[in-house]
């Protein structure tokens, strides 16, 4: 019997501690047959097939059992053999008595910080033996550890190659680069600086979510709410699979729009550093066949099998789309289907099947005429259809606006990056505080994606009021003629409890409360800031909070005060408060508390509290008109 019949293990070559790593490129001749260490993504992964290891026949003339061992990919059965090529029947193959093990086949991909100028990434063949099959999917980068061997070519294909061979890696060792947020384990350290952050951000008086936001790519100046708003997408809300089998996505599609050079590019970039499932791609470059899923041939099977495009391979992840009005009309309809129904139905030669694509889109693209024209309504600037419109959470517009005090603090925090090379200390972060590592944010991010938030009854009410306020404001303008940015669907309504969800995870609560969908609201008002608050906004900016806060309060009373009867009292509660205040980032909590109870003290208004403890404010009809 040969050894490898009875062999109940495998071998593999761990390398050493110190060995190091070398680029694709490098690996030459002289490493065949030695252990090599690359680092790639993983492009293409096969199915996982039998390979026979030992062959088994049954010689028909004596009844003996025979054995064969295979170390190769191909072999030279014993009926062609000496001595037995003589005999009048040859021995039979018998399938059930062979020995097999699995065997799958992958291609690397070269990394892209090795690539050289003017070259495009190259590509390598990875065998997997064993139990080392399935240890990688198509998407993911890793370091490869494995020994480098030649494969002589068979049949018709070593007639036409002579004697030139092909190489692949045979993996001994699969190194995961990032580790997706289902597999990841926190380390004890993880879990100290994880409670260490939040004991040093309660002391600050700030919390874990304006923390961890502060820190998504600090070299960039300013845009603390649309770093809220990408790290809620990381982050993300419950998927809910209700009983009759339908399915509520819980990811959340956020799209950057605005003029060049705000760095919306640069902030899609830093979020697939920082996601362990990422894909980086641009609109221009991209298909629809590309994005979803196309039929190739397998080099090893000649058979047609479907290989994922970037959504696919983003799956339980992010996939970053730049230039997105770039994209052809027909390309973009493909993404319609990913982004709520989260799955790609595909019906293309004989195939037909549905891919998921549980994948979380940003995007980020330009206006119609390159710049964001005031003049024009905001549909026009924005130029997208409103069923892709509605399937985005948040759509963020990123304006340029000229402000001689903020270009100037641009001005010196670019001055700063560049002379140090580094970012500068956010004042929100304190004295002696840096921006958080990426490895540290995923360990957070995958912590607080363990919790399941839920919102309590009582919260209904509040979540209806201002979902039913969004959708008057905009019958309203578009009564009044004015154009809206947005549309407000049904969609809102589950934006608004997704990105309510992502900010109790932030706090590591399983619970929903009021300041998660106040601040919920604040940021889906607050992305179309620049354009709602128009000339008034640097009023606003330059006008001190409290004052602003009475301001909007006075206005929300003669709003109410003409809808009603002259002598009935008008009453403002706390949720409509939180409303109206909500796109302004300067009023906080604080700032409403502080507001109620000065111009309590001077009669203007009364105040009491409800059962849950919030104010509510009782305005006298008769002296709304007399308010300055």
């Amino acid at each position: 019997l040969p050894p490898a019949l009875l062999r109940r293990f495998d071998v593999y070559f761990k390398p050493r501690a110190k060995m190091g790593r070398q680029p694709m490129r490098s690996v030459n001749a002289a490493h065949i047959g030695h252990i090599v260490k690359l680092k790639g993504t993983i492009t293409n992964v096969s199915d996982v097939k039998p390979l026979v290891t030992v062959a088994a026949y049954t010689d028909v003339e004596t009844g003996h059992e025979l054995y064969q061992e295979v170390l190769g990919r191909s072999f030279t059965p014993l009926d062609a053999q000496d001595p037995y090529q003589k005999k009048k029947i040859p021995p039979a193959l018998e399938t059930r008595g062979c020995r097999f093990t699995r065997f799958q086949e992958a291609r690397l991909q070269e990394a892209v910080e090795e690539v050289p100028e003017g070259s495009t990434p190259r590509t390598m063949r990875i065998h997997f033996r064993g139990p080392i099959c399935r240890s990688v999917k198509a998407g993911d980068e890793v370091i490869m550890t494995g020994v480098f061997l030649p494969e002589p070519y068979t049949g018709f294909k070593a007639m036409r190659a002579g004697l030139l061979t092909n190489t692949f890696v045979e993996a001994m060792e699969v190194e995961q680069l990032k580790t997706s947020y289902a597999e990841s384990v926190l380390s004890r350290s993880d879990l100290q600086k994880i409670a260490e952050i939040r004991a040093r951000s309660a002391q600050g008086g700030s919390d874990v979510f304006k923390t961890v936001a502060l820190s998504i790519a600090p070299e960039i100046f300013g845009h603390e709410d649309v770093k809220k708003a990408l790290l809620l997408s990381m982050v993300g809300g419950c998927t809910r699979v209700l009983p009759d089998g339908m399915k509520l996505r819980g990811d959340v599609h956020v799209c950057l729009m605005g003029d060049p050079g705000v760095a919306k590019s640069q902030l899609l970039k830093y979020v697939t550093r920082i996601s362990p499932r990422s894909v980086y791609t641009t609109g221009k470059g991209s298909s629809g066949v590309g994005l979803t899923a196309a039929v190739m041939r397998n080099q090893l099977t000649k058979e047609l099998v479907l290989e994922g495009g970037a959504l696919v391979l983003a799956d339980k992840g992010i996939c970053c789309i730049d230039e997105f009005d770039k994209m052809d009309e027909s390309d973009r309809t493909a993404i319609h289907e990913v982004m709520e129904q989260q799955t790609v139905s595909i019906a293309k030669a004989g195939i037909t099947t549905t891919l998921n694509t549980r994948t979380t889109l940003m995007a980020a693209a330009n206006p119609a005429w390159g710049r964001y024209d005031k003049k024009r309504t905001p549909a026009e600037n924005i130029n997208l259809p409103a069923a892709l419109l509605s399937r985005f959470d948040i759509l963020w517009l990123m304006l340029d606006e000229v402000s001689d005090e903020g270009d100037r603090m641009l001005a010196e925090h670019v001055l700063t990056v560049h002379r140090t090379g580094a970012a500068p200390v956010h004042s929100s972060l304190g004295e002696g505080n840096t921006a958080l590592s990426p490895e540290l944010m995923r360990a957070i991010v995958a912590q607080a994606k363990t919790y399941e938030p839920s919102v309590p009854p009582e919260l209904t009410e509040f979540i209806a009021e201002q979902y039913c306020g969004l959708r008057q404001k905009e019958l309203e303008q578009e009564q009044a003629g004015e154009g809206s940015a947005t549309y407000t669907t049904p969609r809102t309504l589950l934006s608004i409890l997704r990105l309510s969800q992502a900010c109790a995870r932030l706090r590591f609560s399983n619970t929903v409360d009021r300041a998660d969908v106040t601040e919920a609201l604040r940021l889906m008002l607050g992305s179309k800031a620049s354009l709602t608050e128009g000339g008034g906004a640097k009023r606003a900016a330059d006008e001190d909070p409290v004052s602003l806060c009475y301001r909007l309060i006075r206005e929300e009373g003669r709003r109410i005060a003409r809808g009603q009867p002259p002598d009935r009292p008008i009453t403002i509660t706390a949720g409509r408060i939180a409303g109206i205040t909500a796109k302004y980032g300067n009023i906080t909590r604080e700032v409403i508390d502080t507001c109620i109870q000065e111009y309590c003290d001077i009669a203007v208004w009364t105040a009491e509290r409800d059962v849950d403890g919030n104010a509510v404010l009782h305005l006298d009809p008769q002296d709304i008109g007399a308010m300055v």
